[in-house]
Parts: C-alpha cells; structure tokens; sequence
C-alpha cells in the first residue's frame, strides 16, 4: 500500500518485464517492485500524465500508454516521450503471433504500434472505443467496447458480433482460457463465449459450466480473469478473490482472510507463478508454488508439550485430536466430521497397534475405522503412562515418571530407572529407548514363558536430552534432541553404528527436534516450534534446507505424517497443514540487478561502462535487489569491492545495499550475487568506477614537480656554480687589487723622501725632531703593514692611520698646508668596517696636485666622514689649483702614480659596493667668474653586516 511506499493504492493493471521486475499502473503514478522496495514514477519526476493504462516491452525499452495519449519510454531508470503530439489514448498493447502489435484506443479503433509509432489499417469501425482485447487463436483476436463485443482475423475483417443485452453491462473483460472458453467478465457477473466462431456464423453466449455457477461470480462485477500454470481460474470481483480449481472445486477469498480489499481490479502470475492482486487498497501476493493448504479447526489441534495425535487410516482419512474430541478429517473433501461417540479425551495412540489404540486418561480404547467410533475401552496398565508402543509379540512397552515398563495381560516388568521421551522398535525388533537428559539406548530383550529379560543394552548420546526417534527406510536411527538438533545412526559394520550430526551451525532452524518424517524421495523432514527443516540427501550426507523460511510458514508443529503421494501433513497450533513440496531448494539462484549507485550529492548512470568520480567524492552508496517474489525476505546477497586484488565476499544475508566511505584514489569494481536455494551462487552484476587522484597526485603532476624541481636544483647548481666562480674571480680581483693597492698604499717618493727629511734632520743634529719624525713614520708603516693583512678595518682605525700620513706630510713639506678630519660620533664610536686606507690616494692626490702646486696664499685640507643609514659618506676637498690647472703638471714624475692610485682605488670601492661605478664623485669648486678654487671628491662606501 501507500504506507509500503506503493505510489497510489487503486491498482489498474500489472506488468512484469523481462528482468523480471514488477511494475503497478495506477491512477497516481507508476511503482517497480524490486523485491525490496518501490521505485516510483509521476508527474513530480518526469512522467508526463499520472494515470497508467497499460505496457509493452520490446528490444528492453519499457513503453507505457498513458491516458492522455502519450507514450513514455523507461530505459536506465530515464523516462522520455515517444509519442506524436495529440496521439490517441492507448487502452491496451496485444503483441500477436503474425508479428504485429496490436493498440486499442479511444475512438480510434484498432491501429498498429511499431518503433514508438502509429498506424491505422483500414477497418469496419474506424472510429470505436476499445477497452478490452484478447488472442483467441493465431489469426484472430477479440474486442470489447461501446457495449459490443467483435472477432477480428488478422487482416482486421470482423468475423463476428454481439450486441444484443451488452447495453446493460457498463464495463467487460475478455479472457481465453486454455480450454479455448472465450470468458467475458461484465458489470452483472460472469458470462461465457461461445467458442470462436467462423465468419458470418452466430455469436452468442452460452451456460456456465457447473462449477462457475456460484453467487461470487454471478452476482459481483467481474473485474479481470486469470487462468494460472496449473490450471485454476481466478476472477477478481468487488466482492472478493474467487478461485475454481480444475477438479471444480472454488474457495473465495476476502478481507477476512488476509486481502486488502474485497474489490480486486486486476490479476497477475508471475514468473515464479505467484499470483499478485491489485485492489481498491493496495497490492497483494499469493505464494501458489510452495504447496501449503490449511486446514484450521475451531480450537486448534489438542497439544501440549510432549504429545500429539495425528493417526492416518484408509487412504484419505485422519483421526485428529482436538480441544473438541476426536474428529475424522477427509483429505479428499478438506473437511471434518466428529465420531459418533465422541464424549472421551485421547492424547496419543499405542504406536504399531492394529486396529489402532488410543491412550486417554486412565484408559485404552480400540477405534473401528469403519464405524467411525471407539470400542472395547480398557483400564490403562498406570495412571501416568505418558510414552505407550507395542510389539509384533502384543507385549506394551509404556513409560510412567521415571520408569520404563513391560505389561502382558498378567505382570509388569519393571526395565530400567529413566525419564522417558521416546519409544520405537526398529526392524530388527530391537526397542530404542529416547531419555528425557541421559541419552538414547538400544535394548535386546526376550520374553518366553513370562519371563522377561534383556540381553544387551547399548548406550548412545549420554549425554543428550532426546525429545524423539525415528527409523527411516534404511534402517538408520535418528534421534532429535531438546538443545542440540538431530543425530543419525548408521550401522556401518556389525553391530556398530556412523553417527552424523545436524544442528543450527549447520543451517538448521532451531536445535529443538520435536518430530522426524521422511519422504518417498529420500529426504527428511524435521519439525520444530519454528516450523519444518528438509535434509536433502546428497553424495555425502544431506544439505539442510529451510522449508519454514523460505515459504514463510512458522507454526508451531506438533505432529507429522508422510503420505503417499510423498506430500506431507502436519497436526499444528493452527490447525491441519498440507505441504505439497514445491521443491523450491532446486530453484537456480535468481539474477541480480544493481538499481542504484549514488553518494550524497549525486546520482550516477546505471547504464555507463565506467564513470569516473572526483577526489572529493570519497563515499559511493550501491542498492542492488533481485526481481524473486516468492519470498523477498530470503534471497540472500554476497558482494564485495574489488580495487587492485579480489576481496573477500561478504557473508550472504538479505541486504539491499552497502555504503563505502573514505575510499582512496583508484579503479574499483562493485560485485554483486545472489545464492540460489540449491545452494548454487549466481551471475554476477558489477559496477565499474574510478575515483581520480588530486591533481597532486596525478602522473603528470609529479612529473611536473620532477621537472620543475630538477630545473631549480639545476638553476640553483648552476647559479651556485657561478656565484662560486664570481666570488672566486672576485677574491681574484681584490687579492689583485688589494696587492695592487698595498704597493700603491705608499709613494716611494713619499717614503724617500720621508727617509731623506729625517736624514737631514740627524745631519743638522736635531735629535728631537728626527727622533719624533721617525717614531710617526715608523707608526704610520706599521699600520700600513697591519691593515694589509685584512680586507676590512675598523673606519675609526683607518682614519687614524690617514692622520699619521697627513702628519707625516705636513712635517716633510714644513706645514705648507694645514687640513682638518672631522669624523662623526657614530663612527667613533661604531663598529664600521671599510677597506684599509680607502680615501688615502684621494688625500694625496688632493695635496699634491691640489694643494703643493698652488704658488700663493693659504693651503687647507678638510676630510670629513660622518654615517647615514645605509652607507658611509667620506668627504675629500682642498682649496688649491683644481684639475684644469694639475692637467699642466702631466710631465711631472708622480702623475702617473697619481692617476694609477686613484684609479685602483676606485675599483676597490665599486668592488666593495658591489657595483660597477656611481661610488666616487669629483666635484670642481669654482667661483662667479669660473676661476677654480677647489675640488671636492665624495666617496660612498655601503655599509657591510
């Protein structure tokens, strides 16, 4: 219904495609049954019109006639149109033996459908409405509509008609039997056909066949017919489900016995041969195959924890016991009748009497079968006797509390001190003793001459509670035990027994054996509270099959008898049971289809070979089923995700999907099977993606970040290879220039003449003088000497070593000059490194081309250093004749010392400012008139972390 997630409860036609899924036209919308769950379409989700009046399949494309014209297509879960625009309202589909489709319409009469299109033959009512229509042989079919009901051949020429008296039926179904009976379901009740005429010939209706002639079907509106597999009729009505078996006999079914509505509106076998009944509430099923019919009695079948009655006599007869007495159930009729002096309780029947005896309280009592009544009542041997067998001698084995005993018609013999469960003599004549929690044990015994006595007891299974025994029809032994599920006793050499064991591990129900049967066909049935497990014999042992599961029937049995025709009864809390076993554990196992694979945020095609997902779509969710209906909650499913290496299944339950979560990048495949009945695995359905890697992650990706790291570290080698090479041409240079500079440092002139002056000094025998002038020249060479040990100096340090040079000179040329270093605190007191006597050419030069050439007037020197923020700013400016006037002084002997000192100078300042030039400028301090007064030079050293 709606609450299952059924589109719309009213139910107007069934379908089962070729994958064998299900699909429900209603007036709201269209449902696919999967066996799990409804998929539905409507308006809401793309099918054009909501109200579904038929299908057709073909090349795996399901079209579906809608009721204002159009045609949808579903193939992949996709609805498209297939339509012409303003087509005809198509009411049926009818594919035909001679290769046409066959579409009845509104007011269009009968056309032809073909590749999603139309075509109107030529007809004798070109413009009638149609509701109905079926085949009735190779060359002809059947109408009904606009109360006429018409036989057509092949070639659309009418071969016959009836009218008369259908004005009085407001709507008609048409159905062929395989009796070739032409059925036709109107608005008063059931009609039947004549058989299909020739042309020209009389058409008319004919009586009903006995059988048919009931009130459901002549008083209700016949709403569709069905004729199963086997042969019954079904009609539904609006007042219920009536069903007309072959041999004549009908059972109507309603609301009270389990539909949803009395009003059945269309009818359905699938390929399972269930039956599906669309109503006016909803759908429902009817499991045909699995052969249980149930026989209820007012008050259920008498039970209680220990025992039963159940007896057969003739061929299709039972005496059953009841809370109502004892009552004879004939299997032929499925009815009951009570014995004639049905006023005494009986609770088992002594096991291999014949005529059969039954125990009641304190009583036996002889039934005659042919009486249908119980005779010759007898005192029972004790008041307790609760497990009751006999010999082929007329000797009575019966168990009371916690002894067995033996009673002839003179003495009890008292056997053995245990609790009871069980009585049963094998073939051999050996009596098998079931206990209550001490095991089974085999007896032995004698008795002649009233003399009883055992001469071998055999101990099995001690320590098992047994609840029964049985012999099958090779002589083995099974015992059913309470917690523990049955044992099976093979004598394999003389006198010794194979014991196989069957229990819940091993796929049985429960583990609680109540009763044991066996088949002509060499299976065993075992019974429980939870319902009926079958072994099914095979090479080696038996393979358990669990009938009650799968044919969903679970009541509590408490007796069982095999019957001839290798069926099966059982004595229930519910009443009789007959299994006809469907022998459904030979059912191959069933396809299986994935019909939905999503994740959070997307749906994916079902129809592509593989799609790819991204990296951020790490979940996938998969919903998968198989199109069985005989009992969705026992098809078992096994899947497993394959990435690089096959996975291990999963353990087959009745699950319909599987999320995965946190999958890593890679090409997956989904797999999916089902296990059949006979414990076969099916095909196999899988799903093919891939869930692609980050860019990061990706092949080419890493080959460009190989690439592009190669490149730096080839770039960086490269450039390390070069700065190397520089450094070391640059370590080259200064160790030139710095070589070049120490020989430059000083003039030999300077320090000739220096040597000369203090010559001269001593030869004039001024000591203090010559004493002082060598302490400074001795001073300043030593300082020359230690700065050229080092690239850099201390700039406080080295304008120290200057002054001792301007001294010096100053002393050689007797004070003709006067300068002046005025040097910044910060570079006093700073830790300033700069090359050693870096602006000392530059003050020579300035004296001795500036300042000595010049003939008159007053001769100054001024040397200035102060810090800025990122480099020191020397200062170098005299007063003397200016460069235009020293260009005359060329001839002279120190202008080349002069030009070359200056020039390696600058090279050691743009080499230590790291650039090519911009580092020394001279300026030429002139007046109003352009006369020289000067020249000023400006060094700028960067200074260096």
């Amino acid at each position: 219904s709606i609450n299952d997630g059924l589109v719309s409860n009213y139910i107007r036609r069934l379908f089962q495609d070729s994958k064998g899924f299900l699909w429900i036209a209603t007036y709201e919308g269209l449902s696919r049954y999967d066996g799990h769950s409804f998929t539905n379409y409507s308006t809401a989700n793309g099918l054009p019109h909501n109200m579904v009046n038929d299908f057709y399949e073909s090349d795996g494309l399901l079209h579906i006639s809608l009721n204002n014209g159009e045609i949808a297509v579903i193939e992949n879960n996709k609805i498209r149109l297939a339509s012409a625009p303003n087509s005809p309202v198509i009411n049926r589909f009818l594919p035909t033996p001679w290769q046409q489709v066959i579409v009845i319409t509104d007011r269009e009469g009968v056309q032809e459908f073909s590749k999603g299109k139309l075509r109107k033959p030529r007809q004798s009512f070109p413009l009638s409405s149609i509701t109905d229509i079926a085949l009735l042989n190779d060359t002809s079919f059947i109408t009904a509509g606009e109360n006429t009901i018409r036989i057509y051949d092949y070639k659309y020429y009418l071969l016959a008609e009836i009218n008369e008296g259908i004005d009085k039926f407001q709507e008609i179904k048409i159905y062929r039997d395989s009796k070739k009976r032409i059925w036709a379901g109107t608005s008063r009740g059931l009609k039947l056909l004549q058989e299909s005429p020739k042309k020209n010939e009389p058409f008319s209706y004919v009586s009903l066949p006995a059988s048919f002639k009931i009130p459901a079907l002549q008083q209700k509106i016949i709403k569709d017919i069905l004729e199963d597999a086997d042969g019954t009729m079904w009609f539904g009505t609006t007042g219920g489900l009536v069903k007309i078996k072959p041999d004549g006999s009908h059972k109507i079914l309603t609301v009270n016995d389990g539909l949803p509505s009395n009003i059945i509106t269309s009818l359905f076998q699938d390929k399972e041969k269930n039956i599906w009944l669309g109503t006016a509430l909803g759908l429902c099923k009817l499991v045909t195959g699995s052969g249980i019919s149930l026989y209820p009695i007012e008050n259920g079948v008498w039970s209680s924890d220990n025992l039963y009655l159940m007896h057969p006599f003739k061929k299709d007869r039972f005496l059953v016991g009841t809370h109502n007495g004892m009552q004879v159930f004939n299997k032929l009729t499925g009815s009951f009748t009570s014995l004639r002096n049905n006023t005494q309780k009986f609770f088992d029947i002594v096991q291999n009497s014949q005529p059969p005896v039954l125990i009641g309280l304190d009583y036996l009592a002889t039934f005659d079968s042919v009486k249908l009544q119980f005779d010759k009542t007898s005192a029972l041997p004790s008041y307790s006797a609760s497990r009751i067998i006999r010999d082929k001698a007329g000797n009575i084995f019966y168990s009371s509390l916690n002894q067995l005993f033996l009673s002839d018609e003179k003495k009890t013999h008292t056997i053995f001190d245990y609790r009871v469960s069980g009585l049963l003599i094998d073939k051999a004549g050996y009596l098998w003793v079931g206990t209550w929690q001490d095991g089974l044990f085999r007896l032995e015994y004698q008795f002649a001459n009233n003399h009883f006595s055992i001469t071998e007891t055999k101990h099995f299974l001690p320590t098992e509670d047994l609840r029964s025994v049985f012999e099958d029809s090779q002589g083995s032994i099974w015992a059913g035990t309470r917690y523990h599920g049955v044992y099976r006793l093979t004598k394999s050499t003389h006198d010794s027994f194979s014991i196989s064991h069957y229990n819940q591990q091993k796929g049985l129900t429960s583990n609680w054996i109540k009763n044991i049967g066996e088949d002509g066909n060499g299976n065993f049935w075992l019974a429980n509270y939870h319902g009926l497990d079958k072994l099914i014999a095979q090479d080696s042992g038996f393979r358990v099959f669990n009938f009650s599961r799968v044919n969903n029937y679970f009541a509590s049995i408490v007796g069982m008898q095999t019957d001839t025709d290798h069926s099966i009864w059982l004595a229930t809390n519910e009443g009789l049971a007959h299994i006809t076993d469907g022998q459904f554990e030979k059912n191959p196992p069933l396809p299986v289809y994935i019909t939905k694979v999503f994740s959070a945020d997307s749906s994916y095609p079902l129809n592509e070979k593989k799609i790819k997902l991204t990296y951020l779509q790490k979940q996938v969710q998969f919903e998968f089923s198989s199109p069985g209906f005989i009992n969705e909650k026992q098809v078992m499913y096994s899947y497993r995700l394959v990435e690089s290496t096959p996975s291990e299944w999963s353990a087959p339950a009745n699950q319909h999907s599987v999320s995965y979560a946190s999958l890593q990048p890679g090409n997956y495949r989904f797999e999916v099977r089902t296990l059949g009945w006979n414990g076969a695995w099916g095909k196999t359905a899988d799903y093919e993606f891939s869930i692609e890697p980050p860019f990061w992650e990706t092949w080419w990706f890493r080959s460009l970040v190989v690439i592009v790291v190669a490149s730096i570290i080839y770039g960086l080698i490269k450039q390390r290879i070069k700065t190397i090479r520089h450094e070391a041409e640059m370590k080259q240079k200064i160790a030139e220039t710095e070589m070049m500079a120490l020989r430059a440092q000083m003039n030999p002139h300077f320090i000739f003449n220096c040597l000369n002056s203090i010559d001269n000094l001593i030869q004039m025998d001024e000591k203090e003088n010559a004493t002082l002038y060598l302490s400074k020249f001795a001073k300043l060479i030593r300082a020359i000497l230690e700065n050229s040990a080092n690239n850099a100096v201390p700039c406080w340090k080295d304008l120290e070593t200057l002054e001792l040079y301007l001294e010096l000179e100053a002393l050689r040329f007797d004070h003709k000059f006067s300068y002046k270093i005025t040097i910044a605190d910060e570079i006093l007191n700073g830790d300033y490194k700069v090359p050693p006597l870096i602006i000392q050419p530059f003050v020579e030069n300035a004296l001795h081309h500036g300042l000595l050439n010049k003939l008159g007037g007053d001769k100054k020197l001024f040397v200035n250093v102060f810090a800025s923020a990122d480099h020191i700013q020397y200062s170098i400016e005299d007063n003397g004749i200016g460069r235009k006037m020293a260009a005359t002084y060329k001839q002279q002997n120190e202008l080349a010392y002069g030009s070359m000192g200056m020039q390696i100078t600058e090279e050691r300042i743009n080499i230590f400012n790291q650039q090519v030039n911009g580092s020394v400028k001279i300026n030429d301090l002139v007046d109003e008139q352009n006369n020289a007064l000067g020249t000023k030079v400006e060094v700028r050293l960067n200074i260096q972390s």
